[in-house]
């Protein structure tokens, strides 16, 4: 099995500096930058239009900006709910509502005074496609804590655990009338008759925090659509946790070659599978990037993710890319994940079966404009295979020209200010 993913558009100098981040939802490609600003690239573009052409800027602060999410979903009474968040290297998270109709930001105070006195790091959106179940947000620190709040789009904020107790209440009263539906509806779908409840009000609710028993640097973090959240840190660890408790269930602890004078073994990213079923997880292995798999409900290694690799170290791991993993993004079936590392590469593998069935070598020459290219960083290092810091996975009718209602996409941003989005040829 082998995919082939075609170039369909690249923006080279997309920033002023190096891009750190990105993120995908339906109406926009959300990149930051240590520029200090976010850009929103809108997806759905014609075959003849240029992204530059349609795009919002937004800086957000002088001292840049490493990390960014995005969440986007159509609520009840058919409100289209926008909001990025982003981190600054000052440790500042900044959210901004974004009006998708007029295509302007809206910058948002979320953080209680105490909260946003914190040092912040990674963040990410949950959506819960339930509806007694809040969306939520998290965000962790230098220390190693992770902090989740509930978000709330309207006035009316959500009680999980009334809305669950009414919930079993029901499906108890349809037991008893052996399955029969019932004359009443569930008190939640009464709450918006008056319309108060559809006041568009977006706020953030603290859950709680899961502390770290000492301090280490927390990179990165997820969370799934079954109640986990996982949460990365340079000293090689993973922590899941319950999100609904914020306990801790699994704790994965070193990964390949370990007990290397200098050796490197950073967790750079987490990732759950759409079911939350599986983590991915890239770390560090010296100069090398490791992508291991583990099922969540035991917290087993399930495999890792490797190529042949021509280093005298092959006989003491194995590695998915020849540089650090910077990266990782399953697929909207999880079927498949992307990977994209130091060495210049993005790479498709098959989770099931753990081979590698696309890569994707980058180089300068991809740039159609010769002025955008970049083949040298500030300090003369070369460019022409540009490292890969972020890449995700875009699904079906998300972007924009042809092919776009068929397959998929991906999305990758460069260390020489590029950002190149991608579609699998072929399909149906």
């Amino acid at each position: 099995m082998s995919n082939l993913f075609i170039s369909t558009t690249n923006c080279g100098k997309a920033h002023e500096a190096d891009i750190f981040g990105l993120a995908v939802c339906v109406p926009y490609t959300v990149t930051c930058s240590g520029d200090g600003s976010i850009k929103l690239w809108k997806n759905k573009l014609l075959d003849n239009e240029m992204a530059r052409d349609h795009l919002i800027t937004q800086f957000v602060s002088k001292t840049g900006v490493h990390h960014v999410d995005v969440f986007h979903s159509v609520e009840k009474g058919g409100n289209e709910i926008c909001v990025v968040a982003c981190v600054a290297f000052s440790g500042e998270v900044f959210f901004y509502e974004v009006d998708v109709k007029n295509g302007s930001l809206r910058s948002l105070d979320l953080l209680s005074a105490k909260e946003k006195k914190r040092s912040y790091w990674a963040v990410r959106w949950f959506k819960s496609e339930d509806q007694i179940v809040c969306h939520q947000f998290a965000a962790t620190d230098v220390k190693g804590n992770t902090y989740v709040w509930r978000f709330h789009p309207f006035t009316h904020e959500i009680d999980e655990e009334a809305a669950q107790k009414e919930r079993l209440k029901r499906e108890a009263k349809l037991r008893r009338n052996n399955f029969q539906p019932l004359d009443e509806e569930p008190k939640e779908e009464h709450n918006d008759q008056n319309g108060t409840n559809l006041e568009v009000h977006l706020h953030l609710t603290a859950q709680g925090e899961i502390p770290v028993s000492q301090p280490v640097f927390a990179t990165s973090l997820d969370i799934s659509p079954n109640g986990l959240i996982a949460t990365g840190f340079a000293n090689g660890s993973v922590v899941v946790s319950q999100l609904s408790t914020l306990r801790p269930v699994h704790s994965f602890e070193g990964f390949e070659i370990q007990g290397v004078e200098q050796n490197s073994n950073t967790v750079r990213a987490v990732r759950f599978s759409p079911l939350g079923t599986l983590l991915a997880v890239a770390n560090d292995s010296g100069s090398f990037g490791c992508v291991t798999l583990y099922e969540t409900e035991y917290g087993e290694r399930v495999g890792s993710l490797s190529v042949p690799t021509h280093s005298s170290q092959t006989s003491i791991g194995s590695f998915a890319h020849d540089g650090w993993v910077f990266d990782l993004s399953f697929n909207t079936t999880g079927e498949t994940l992307a990977t994209c590392g130091y060495d210049g590469k993005v790479r498709v593998w098959e989770v099931k079966s753990r081979e590698r069935v696309s890569t994707i070598n980058l180089t300068a020459n991809d740039i159609e404009d010769e002025k955008e290219i970049l083949l040298e960083d500030e300090n003369g290092n070369s460019l022409k295979v540009p490292p890969v810091f972020g890449v995700s996975f875009i699904a079906k009718g998300v972007r924009g020209g042809m092919g776009s209602d068929s397959n998929e996409g991906l999305c990758c941003v460069c260390m020489d200010r590029s950002v190149r989005w991608f579609r699998e040829a072929g399909g149906a």
